[in-house]
């Protein structure tokens, strides 16, 4: 997977898109907009530049500039002080961890269930016979009939190996730390993001066939799949699409007339994009390329977490240094671990499409 390209970004508030003299966010933290489609339009552009690198909130701002002041001297340090790379490895998996709460997929959907010590990942069932899938493995999952009040998916561990060989130190005239930062998220976010995909499609055909829309996107389409999960007295608060549907939306009148887009800048950086026949509208464009889950022309609608499923950790992401005793090469890095479980307590709660 390659590794994305590290941009120097500028707050929201400062932003200005090609070609403008005006501010793209106003001094209220909205979006300055002149009407419902123009705001959902510069919603989506200002998602493709956060995507990009270009812009970030005054908070991620902030503690990028602390990050990479003090990335080269830790580096260095830690590479001769056993405890300095320790703490630097425990904070980038901090790092990681509160990410994956902002923005990852997976922790949005589903409900959160903390393990403590001795304790066993045990969802509570709150609809008995109905079908649950669950993952196994990264890459399997598992469907089962759900006739106990506890759905008791098996605990895994997600492993990022993050080594900085020496040479990279003395010749690397980029910041390495926020490479291996990039890396570990993919490892960490991103397979959890991607396994709640693989629970979502081999939810499929179990009591929500999949819908194929031909053509553009129209508002009959997104309510019959809405449907899908409302029909079974779920509420159908999600639709989570990717970027290019987004063409669709905004270029169809009904779809204007139906919208209350999102201006708050800040939430707009989180995939919120609007909201639409009751549903929130998250849109993949705030997410980079190689975040991505879904493919070109695909949306999902899902219920509320509390109906839709659970995922379980134990409060963080793990870290431990590795060093060339370990890889039999010069240098030092960190492996880093996160316990993780996740099921779909009801494949009603979940319904996906796409666009052809």
């Amino acid at each position: 997977m390659a590794t994305p390209k590290i941009r120097t970004a500028v707050v929201a508030s400062e932003y200005r898109a090609k070609g403008e003299s005006q501010r793209f966010v106003g001094a209220n933290g909205e979006i300055n907009a002149s009407s419902t489609k123009d705001l959902l339009q510069r919603a989506h552009q200002l998602q493709l530049a956060h995507a990009s690198g270009a812009v970030e909130t005054e908070a991620q701002n902030t503690e990028r500039a602390a990050f990479h002041k003090r990335n080269r001297d830790l580096l260095q340090a830690a590479f001769r002080d056993p405890q300095a790379l320790r703490v630097l490895g425990e904070k980038m998996a901090d790092d990681i961890y509160m990410t994956s709460n902002r923005k990852g997929v997976a922790r949005r959907f589903l409900n959160k269930m903390e393990l403590k010590q001795g304790d066993i990942p045990r969802f509570p069932v709150r609809r008995k016979n109905a079908q649950a899938v669950w993952v196994s493995s990264p890459t399997r999952v598992e469907t089962e009939i759900l006739t106990d009040k506890w759905l008791m998916p098996p605990e895994l561990q997600l492993v990022a190996r993050l080594f900085v060989p020496q040479n990279e130190i003395n010749q690397s005239n980029t910041d390495v730390l926020e490479e291996k930062y990039v890396e570990g998220l993919e490892a960490i976010m991103v397979s959890e993001d991607r396994m709640w995909y693989n629970l979502v499609q081999a939810s499929v055909g179990i009591d929500n066939s999949a819908t194929v829309v031909t053509g553009t996107l129209s508002p009959t389409a997104l309510m019959n799949v809405r449907q899908r999960v409302a029909r079974w007295g779920l509420k159908a608060a999600f639709c989570y699409m990717a970027s290019d549907l987004f063409v669709d939306i905004v270029g169809d009148a009904s779809f204007i007339a139906a919208i209350e887009p999102v201006a708050r800048h800040e939430l707009v950086m989180t995939g919120s994009l609007a909201t639409l026949y009751g549903m929130t509208l998250i849109s993949e464009a705030y997410r980079h390329p190689e975040h991505k889950v879904l493919s070109e022309g695909e949306f999902v609608v899902v219920s509320d977490p509390v109906t839709h499923g659970a995922y379980a950790d134990r409060g963080g992401v793990d870290s431990q240094p590795i060093d060339q005793v370990s890889e039999r090469v010069p240098g030092k890095g960190w492996l880093l671990s996160e316990s993780w479980a996740a099921a779909i307590a009801n494949a009603r709660s979940v319904a996906s499409a796409v666009r052809i």
